[in-house]
Order: structure tokens, then sequence, then C-alpha cells
């Protein structure tokens, strides 16, 4: 095989069956991740007395993992504890977890940083 038929109709196909499964995968961990990000950041801004400090020692957790650990854990180690996942799938939660772990610390540092009489104006 030289490099002209690097080109051909079949390897270009591929290259962009895996474009769109990047897409869609990068689509639907960042709605999911925003969401639960949202979610989590405005229970630890609140201060419930049991939930957020859970929510807190979790976030902590996924947020100093990295995230290829983070991938290898829900591909190949959630199937011991029974809980089997595609390859798509298992890259989707991975990413929503670390992703939503991200944005609720951003969310949860926004909501802090507005003054008090600004939230009791709203």
């Amino acid at each position: 095989m030289d490099f002209a038929n690097a080109f051909s109709t079949e390897n270009l196909m591929f290259i962009l069956e895996g474009f769109y499964v990047t897409l869609k995968v990068a689509f639907i961990s960042i709605v999911l991740s925003f969401v639960l990000g949202c979610i989590v950041g405005t229970i630890r801004y609140t201060k419930m007395p049991v939930v957020s400090p859970i929510l807190g020692i979790i976030v902590e957790i996924l947020r100093n993992l990295p995230l290829l650990l983070i991938i290898f854990f829900t591909r190949f180690a959630l199937p011991d504890v029974g809980i089997k996942l595609g390859v798509v799938n298992a890259a989707i939660v991975a990413l929503t977890l670390f992703e939503g772990a991200m944005i609720s610390e951003i969310v949860r540092s926004g909501l802090s940083s507005i003054d008090k009489g600004q939230i009791e104006a709203a």
C-alpha cells in the first residue's frame, strides 16, 4: 500500500465514522456534565448537613484523579462489580463524572462570590 491509497473512500469513511462517534460522545457528555455540575454545585452551595460534605468528598476525589484513570476504571473495573458498559457508554460516563465535578466547583464558587445583599435583593 502506498501513500496515494491512504485517501481511499473506505479509509475516509472509517475516519468520518470515528469523528461522528467523537462528536456524539462529546455532545452527550457536555450536556450531562453541565446538568450534573449545576445540581451538585447548587447542593454544595446550600450546605445541606449530610449531603454537602459527602458530595464535597466525591467532587474532590474526582477532580484530583487523572481523566485517563477514570476512563480505565469505568471501562475495566466496573464490569467486575457487575456494571457492564459499552465502550461509548463508558467514555460518556467517565467524561460526565470528571467534567461534572469540575463544573460543580465552578458553579459553587460562582454562587459563593455573589454578595449576600445581592442574593437578598434578587
